[in-house]
């Protein structure tokens, strides 16, 4: 037989099989076709791959998935060579629907399982945050109270604000370096609180499935809750949590205001290990330890203080400075229009003066002479008719006043129920570290919230909503894995990597890597195998080691 160009294929593998070698590691396909079990010409495990692949490849909407396929090695990429004409959106669907009723969380438990056994992830802390997802276009699906779809999507608080639009809320729990091992779509309407108060017994259930019975849960301050503390506190030996004291608690003013009366501040310094830039100085921190009392239970607090803290604080104290000022310019106005008969009334009236919260004011007392009427005598003297007094205001700033303003402005106060000292003692400083680092949750909502998926294709059905939410859930897990496992090689090795404009770094990022792949195409023969039609260049063979890969998956299918 007669072998033809045409029977050579050459396809643009990219950073493809690398997300492909992760998938595997963590044995996405397996437990999905374990889990869904369901009669299927193409094997569900493979189909949810290649929409993780879809995604990460650039996010195009799912309904091009055949189209994206058909550029692709499919063998390569998923394990097995299907046509691609069985990727149909009825397929697709199918596969949605199965992931539903089985349960999205129930694949991502068993998944996040076998992610924490591979990688040796560290469970504790587990960080918990929400978001809203603003979505387009009419929704009928609620118009009976017994309706049975899993959430509901309407208006609500908008974090994207756009109270215009109808939302859903993605709550997301994550252990180390943000990657998540439980998901959930919410009501759009539904507070964090409630949330929070829904989430502690299921997160308890998670962490005990990964094998963690002790573990510190972080959250922001929605977490400070009458019914969410006592569910904590509730639970045998109480669960660990590090969270924010929200300022509408009194205690709250006051742990920050003994702190800057007795001034005995722990120097923490910096705690990022993001390098200074010329745009960007990491904050510096400081701390203070003392005790609060929340609903008659007595928690550790750290008051914390940060010299680049919440700029919105500051400005409202200098706005509260100038407010003062002009007040009191009114009243120096108005008291200068006053004149004593006496000296006595006028001290008094000195006595009396106003003070405001950030300034005082300072009166010296100027008699005026009155005289009769006609002209002057031949002496040049007038005729003294009485004497009056006016005073004389300025105002002085309280320095002191103002110092202390300034600086409880940069202060908050975390609560946490973790020991201070003994076994398991967690420091202060630990306690902040723990606190700050909820951006690595934060980070990743970015992912999660591309309208083109969530409107893409079965926008009108919430049921796959939710399974296509666990479908970017895993992308996001392996995209945090990836960038996890080459920093702490790099670490490990005290080295650094080709990272940005050919600056060396220690902490490359996923998207960095896949920068570093652009260009890598296979070559597959009409015998079936491959080869790369360039050679990796070293900078690709340095991320492979750090990602702890062989250049074969460029041209050995997964099996």
């Amino acid at each position: 037989m007669k072998v033809t160009e045409e029977d050579f294929r050459f396809t643009d593998a990219r950073f493809l099989p690398i997300v492909s070698a992760y998938a595997q590691r963590i044995g996405l396909v397996e437990e999905i076709d374990r889990l869904l079990d369901c009669d299927m010409e193409v094997s569900p495990g493979r189909v949810v791959l290649a929409m993780i692949l879809d995604a990460l490849s650039g996010r195009s909407p799912l309904f091009r998935l055949k189209e994206w396929l058909e550029e692709q090695d499919v063998e390569l990429l998923v394990g097995e060579d299907i046509p691609v004409s069985k990727f149909s959106d009825y397929t697709l669907g199918r596969v949605l629907e199965r992931v539903f009723e089985v349960g999205t969380n129930t694949i991502l438990g068993a998944i996040a399982f076998r992610a924490v056994k591979s990688f040796h992830l560290e469970t504790s802390p587990v960080r918990h945050d929400t978001t809203s997802q603003k979505v387009y276009g009419d929704y009928l699906l609620y118009e009976r109270e017994d309706h049975d779809e899993p959430f509901e999507i309407t208006y609500g608080f908008s974090k994207d604000h756009r109270p215009d639009l109808k939302q859903l809320i993605h709550s997301l729990l994550c252990v180390e370096d943000g990657i998540p091992v439980w998901a959930k779509v919410e009501d759009g309407n539904e507070s964090d609180k409630t949330i929070n108060k829904k989430l502690i017994p299921e997160m308890i259930k998670r962490m005990r499935m990964l094998g963690r019975e002790d573990f510190i849960y972080v959250n922001d301050s929605a977490l400070i809750t009458k019914d969410n503390l006592d569910l904590l506190n509730a639970e045998d030996g109480g669960i660990l949590f590090v969270s924010r004291l929200p300022m509408t608690y009194r205690e709250c003013a006051a742990a920050i205001s003994r702190a800057v009366e007795m001034n005995a501040w722990l120097d923490i310094g910096r705690i990022s290990d993001q390098p200074e830039t010329k745009n960007r100085k990491p904050a510096s921190y400081r701390a203070h330890e003392t005790r609060v009392t929340i609903y008659e239970t007595e928690y550790r607090a750290v008051v914390v203080h940060s010299d680049a803290h919440d700029a919105r604080r500051r400005k409202k104290v200098e706005k509260q400075i100038e407010s003062d000022t002009l007040d009191l310019e009114k009243a120096i106005k108005e008291l200068g229009k006053i004149e004593y008969a006496c000296l006595p009334d006028a001290q008094a009236a000195v006595k009396r003066l106003p003070k405001g919260r950030y300034h005082s004011l300072k009166a010296v007392v100027q008699p005026k002479a009155r005289f009769g009427r006609g002209r002057p005598r031949s002496d040049g003297k007038r005729k003294l008719r009485d004497m009056r007094y006016l005073l004389h205001v300025e105002i002085q700033p309280d320095t002191m006043a103002i110092d202390r303003a300034k600086e409880e402005a940069g202060c908050f106060v975390l609560i946490t129920n973790t020991p201070g000292t003994g076994s398991g003692a967690v420091t202060a400083e630990q306690v902040l570290t723990i606190y700050k680092d909820q951006h690595t949750i934060e980070r990743n909502f970015g992912f999660l919230k591309d309208p083109v998926f969530v409107n893409a294709l079965f926008l009108k059905s919430p049921r796959r909503i939710e399974a296509l939410g666990l479908v970017l859930i895993l992308a996001l897990m392996i995209w945090r894995l990836m960038e996890r496992t080459m920093r702490v090689n790099l670490k490990r090795s005290g080295t650094k990597i080709t990272g940005w404009v050919n600056r060396q770094t220690s902490r490359p990022t996923s998207f960095m890597m896949t920068t570093k792949f652009s260009g890598v195409r296979v070559l597959t023969y009409p015998n079936g195998n491959r080869r790369l039609v360039r050679s990796l260049n070293q900078v690709q063979l340095d991320y492979l080691e750090i990602l702890e890969l062989s250049p074969d998956i460029f041209t050995r299918p997964p099996p």
